[in-house]
């Protein structure tokens, strides 16, 4: 199990998903490279200056690129990696030890409904994988909260495949002069080898999360995977990706 990354920690993750059965390691000896992305975009909650917060992220997109042999698994280096969207075209995603990664510095831009291709080229090959990144979530959060009350976050019946949710502790950055903690106070796990989970769409956030006198960040993120009809020069069975915007809510206990 994982929790959301550097930017959000749903994408923390390193690896290719295992694999168990028999016929599919033979599979994948027989046709090596796997590749796995993911591609998360950020919307901030309206009415509200979060610029230079925490939260003031933008979009992020991981992948990792392997090849599997007799004696494991082990990075492509080298591979260059890039997010090509229809409506902003693309970005190059930077190797940083075996994961490649690119932020909303580097010119990254999620669009709710917009076609992308995670295209990586190594050793004179090309291969790729097509995804629409999906709408955002739509769920009830409550905006006056009453402090050691659990939230609870439901996205069923949205055609999501997979879901989280991530807190940030806002206060400092909205009040200033405050004190305690800030950041990262919650973040929901996610099994990098179940891209698709119903049980994630209904997620409890225990009341201990949220303190008197403070003002959160309440982040959902419904995320759709990619189906082995879209990964194109690439072993199936250990290669895919996950798209999806986090919509961020505020919470307050004040």
């Amino acid at each position: 199990m994982v929790g959301f990354g550097p930017l959000i920690a749903l994408v923390s993750i390193s690896g290719c998903r295992l694999l168990g059965a028999a016929q599919e390691v033979t599979d994948l000896l027989e046709d090596p490279i796997t590749m796995q992305g993911w591609y998360v975009g950020v919307e901030l909650p309206p009415g509200i200056d979060l610029e230079g917060s925490s939260l003031d992220i933008g979009a992020q997109a991981q992948a990792w690129v392997q090849r599997t042999n007799t004696s494991g698994v082990s990075v492509v280096d080298g591979a260059k990696v890039t997010l090509m969207s229809d409506r902003f075209g693309s970005v190059g995603l930077t190797q940083e030890e075996d994961t490649w990664i690119a932020y909303g510095a580097d010119g990254l831009r999620y669009e709710e409904e917009d076609e992308i291709r995670l295209l990586v080229d190594y050793g004179g090959e090309r291969a790729r994988i097509v995804m629409e990144t999906p709408v955002g979530a739509v769920a009830e959060i409550p905006e006056d909260h009453t402090a050691g009350v659990s939230i609870r976050v439901d996205i069923r019946d949205q055609d999501f495949d997979n879901g989280g949710v991530l807190v940030y502790d806002l206060t400092s950055s909205i009040i200033p002069g405050s004190s305690g903690l800030s950041g990262i106070v919650y973040q929901s796990d996610y099994d990098v080898r179940t891209p698709v989970d119903p049980d994630n769409l209904v997620i409890d956030v225990d009341g201990s999360v949220f303190e008197p006198e403070r003002i959160y960040g309440l982040g959902v993120l419904g995320m759709k995977a990619s189906v082995e009809e879209d990964v194109f020069g690439l072993n199936r069975l250990g290669s895919g990706m996950a798209s999806g915007l986090a919509v961020f809510h505020v919470v307050s206990t004040l």
